[in-house]
C-alpha cells in the first residue's frame, strides 16, 4: 500500500523529479513532432532548458554545398597534362549541374576533353580555342563519381603547376537535388587555380 505524502516539500521534490524526467525526453526526441507538445507543458523555466537542445540537435546537419575545382591526375607527364574537373556535393544529393571552366588558351592546347561516365555527362569543347569549356550533367539516382570532365592538353615542358593554373577558374552556373530543387547561387562553390590532390 503506498505510503501517503508526509510534508509539501516531499510533493514539491516528487514534483521536480518528474519536470526533470520530461525534460530529458525532449532533449532526446529533439527532432521528434511530439517534442513541441511536451515543452509546451512544461513550466517556462523547464522549457527553455529544453529548446537549445533541440535547436542544437535540428541543425547539426551541414547546409547543402556543391564545389567544382580542377585536379592534375597522376596520369600527366611533363609535355602531356591531364585534367579532371571535379563537382563535389555536401549536404545534398545532387542531381543535376551546369558550369565552365575558363583558361588562358596560350598557357596550353586542349588535346581532348571527355564527359564523365555516370550518369548523364556532357561537355562542350566548341569553345576551347578561345579558353571555354562547357559541361553539365544530371542523374535519377544520384552520380557515382566526381569527375566531371577528364581534359587532357599539351603544355610546354617547363610548365610548372603554378603556371597551369594561374589561368584556370572553374564555375557552376545552377545545380539541383535529386528533386529538381535548384539549390542557391550561395550555395556553389567555385574555384581558382590548380587543387592539391587530396
Amino acid at each position: 500500500m503506498p505510503r501517503p505524502f508526509s510534508s509539501v516539500g516531499q510533493m514539491r521534490h516528487i514534483s521536480q523529479r518528474r519536470s526533470s524526467v520530461a525534460v530529458a525526453a525532449c532533449v532526446a526526441c529533439a527532432v521528434c513532432a511530439t517534442c513541441a507538445a511536451v515543452v509546451g507543458a512544461l513550466p517556462a523555466s523547464l522549457a527553455a532548458q529544453a529548446l537549445p537542445a533541440a535547436r542544437t540537435t535540428a541543425s547539426a546537419s551541414p547546409a547543402p554545398r556543391v564545389r567544382v575545382r580542377v585536379l592534375r591526375s597522376a596520369e600527366s607527364t611533363s609535355e602531356r597534362a591531364v585534367l579532371l574537373v571535379q563537382v563535389e556535393s555536401e549536404g545534398v544529393r545532387l542531381g543535376s549541374y551546369q558550369g565552365l571552366l575558363r583558361f588562358d588558351p596560350l598557357t596550353f592546347a586542349v588535346d581532348s576533353c571527355t564527359a564523365g561516365r555516370d550518369g548523364t555527362r556532357m561537355v562542350n569543347a566548341a569553345e576551347a580555342a578561345r579558353g571555354v569549356i562547357r559541361f553539365a550533367g544530371f542523374a535519377t539516382t544520384g552520380f557515382t563519381s566526381d569527375v566531371a570532365v577528364r581534359l587532357v592538353a599539351r603544355v610546354p615542358r617547363s610548365a610548372s603547376d603554378e603556371r597551369l593554373g594561374a589561368s584556370l577558374e572553374a564555375r557552376l552556373e545552377i545545380a539541383g537535388d535529386l528533386g529538381g530543387k535548384p539549390l542557391p547561387t550561395s550555395a556553389l562553390v567555385s574555384s581558382s587555380g590548380l587543387a592539391k590532390q587530396p
